[in-house]
């Protein structure tokens, strides 16, 4: 699956707009009605872009190997991206858990560690092989624990990783509900279709049907 880094590499690691062309690529290859990629044509498309993220992702899963983290998810606006067609972003959310810190989430090992492996801070990021990273444990957030609990295992650029399903990327965004979360929203549903019952279902179990609906359809 090479969905993910070659959406990126058109944004130019992770940041800047997708270009008219791209869009309109990603309209043509998704249909009027939306619709997931087909895998044939996005392969065509994308055929030539090199991957970006798997020493990135490397070096994640040795900080799980090592026992500082465990199951590192990707969430996010690049989870959306994996998806549908891609969005500007300048970073990548790796969501995760503490192991044995059951009522103090503690992320000072981790960027430790990290810094140890020659990553440097950058703003509230840390870069790690070249891309800003936030690393976020879902702490009293119910939908993001069930988002991790429910992660796809898939392998990008050779690296075993997991990501958020669409429709819990989707509901988290919803759950953060800023601007530019609702936009990026807007933006992936012209080009992916979600499973609208397991959407439906998140979202009114957290709450958040109605404020879906009014934002969706403004």
């Amino acid at each position: 699956m090479k969905r993910l880094t070659k959406a990126a590499k058109l944004l130019g690691k992770l940041g800047g707009e997708t270009t008219s062309a791209a869009r309109a690529n990603a309209s043509r290859l998704n249909g009027a009605k939306g619709g997931r990629p087909r895998r044939r044509v996005e392969e065509e498309l994308f055929e030539e872009i090199p991957p970006i993220l798997g020493p990135t992702l490397e070096l994640i899963n040795q900080l799980e190997s090592e026992g500082i983290i465990q199951k590192p998810t990707i969430g996010g606006s690049v989870a959306i991206m994996y998806y549908a067609q891609p969005v500007k972003t300048d970073d990548l959310d790796i969501f995760c858990y503490i192991p044995k810190r059951e009522f103090l989430v503690e992320l000072g090992p981790i960027y430790k560690r990290l810094e140890e492996l020659g990553c440097k801070f950058k703003d509230l990021y840390i870069n790690v092989r070249g891309v800003d990273v936030q690393f976020l444990v879902p702490a009293n957030q119910p939908l993001v624990e069930e988002a991790l609990e429910n992660a796809a295992s898939v392998t990008i650029d050779n690296v075993k990783t997991h990501i958020f399903e669409y429709e819990y990327a989707l509901a988290v965004k919803a759950a953060a509900g800023r601007p530019k979360d609702w936009a990026q929203i807007a933006t992936a549903l012209e080009s992916a279709t979600p499973n609208k019952n397991k959407l439906d279902a998140l979202l009114t179990k957290y709450g958040l049907l109605e404020k879906w609906r009014r934002k969706i359809e403004e």
